[in-house]
């Protein structure tokens, strides 16, 4: 009686999940690749006339990680994952926008304040 309980392993704190924290991490570094990806292709660093599927890909990954770990609040308590929520608008929207207008990588852009949001809150709740 009375005694108190953490969850996950290593006395972290109530409430945080090491799986929901990795999921928002690995969204967030998914996407960060993938922008860069993009980026570079976009000005032309990188010649993609043979290698076009890896943006594709790195876009599946993001995509199915954002959605797998915006779930996460469903069973843990960790709710930092919350903010990857609006992100996947954007997601869902970027496969439809012509790469070469603008559009696209406005559209790319948009998501980005969902996964600062989640790597933010994710990193206060840590302390």
């Amino acid at each position: 009686m009375g005694r108190k309980t953490t969850a996950g392993r290593h006395g972290a704190p109530p409430g945080l999940s090491v799986t929901a924290r990795r999921l928002v991490a690995a969204a967030c570094a998914a996407y960060a690749a993938n922008c860069l990806w993009g980026t570079a292709v976009a000005v032309r660093l990188i010649r993609t006339r043979k290698l076009r599927v890896v943006h594709h890909g790195l876009f599946v990954v993001t995509a199915t990680l954002t959605g797998v770990a915006a779930t996460t609040p469903a069973w843990t308590r960790d709710r930092s994952a919350l903010f990857l929520l609006p992100a996947l608008v954007p997601l869902a929207v970027a496969p439809r926008t012509d790469p070469r207008a603008g559009a696209h990588w406005r559209v790319a852009v948009a998501a980005a304040p969902s996964y600062l949001g989640a790597l933010l809150a994710r990193g206060r709740r840590e302390r």
